[in-house]
């Protein structure tokens, strides 16, 4: 018997099944990958438009945010032109009654600070990594994280801000003397001199000047804000395209 004839062949078959099972595996393998990075393509995707929309929500409720602060930096001038008008009557000096109802309430009204803070929570929520840029997302975290948190304060904690608690009652209670009321209760004069004793007048000069700082105060810290609150307005706006 020779040397070949004892050497015996690979069957064919099993190198068959073995690249059809190769290929099998292969094909199983490509099809979790093209899975996993359509399911990663949705995701993302997912992501973007999520992103979208919570940036087109900050970018509209900044504005409103803009407007309503506004209001209160308006309310907070108004009340300094209250003031100047108290003092008028602090020194005895002539002023229209027509007004006193008006510059009485704007004298001690305070105000609430309302800010939409939704799409920052989102956004944190989701990581604030979504945003790119790192200069605008700076301007976010410094706008909500800081600047709102010092504006509710200033406007709701700081306990200067509580013009009516503060100064109302006494400030009416030095005044009412001096005012001279027609039939329908309303003011037709206010005696000059006050008759208010001369503590009462220093009281009335120490509450005005209070307020006074007080509303110069929140005025600076409002117009601070409502600057940030333009210009990271304006940074969305730049940035993304579907905003504009």
């Amino acid at each position: 018997m020779t040397q070949t004839e004892n050497t015996a062949p690979t069957p064919k078959p099993f190198k068959n099944s073995l690249w059809k099972y190769l290929l099998e595996l292969i094909t199983v393998i490509f099809g979790v990958y093209i899975g996993f990075m359509a399911n990663k393509y949705h995701e993302t995707q997912k992501e973007h438009r999520y992103t979208q929309t919570v940036i087109k929500e900050m970018y509209q409720s900044l504005g409103s945010d803009i407007a309503d602060a506004s209001e209160n930096l308006s309310g907070h001038k108004k009340g300094l032109t209250s003031v100047e008008y108290f003092f008028k009557i602090a020194e005895d000096k002539p002023v229209s009654t027509d007004s006193f109802g008006i510059f009485l309430l704007e004298l001690t009204r305070s105000f609430l600070s309302i800010q939409n803070t939704a799409p920052f929570e989102a956004l944190k929520t989701t990581g604030l990594n979504v945003i790119t840029n790192d200069s605008l997302r700076t301007k976010i975290v410094h706008l909500y994280d800081f600047q709102y948190d010092i504006l509710e304060k200033v406007e709701e904690q700081y306990p200067e801000s509580n013009f009516a608690e503060r100064y109302y009652q006494d400030i009416v209670g030095i005044l009412d003397n001096g005012l001279v009321l027609g039939e329908s209760g309303k003011i037709m004069a206010i005696r000059m001199p006050l008759p208010i004793t001369p503590e009462e007048r220093v009281r009335l000069f120490l509450h005005l000047r209070k307020i006074r700082y007080a509303r110069w105060f929140n005025i600076s810290v409002y117009q601070t804000v409502i600057a940030e609150m333009e210009a990271l307005r304006g940074a969305l706006k730049a940035e993304y395209d579907y905003l504009k």
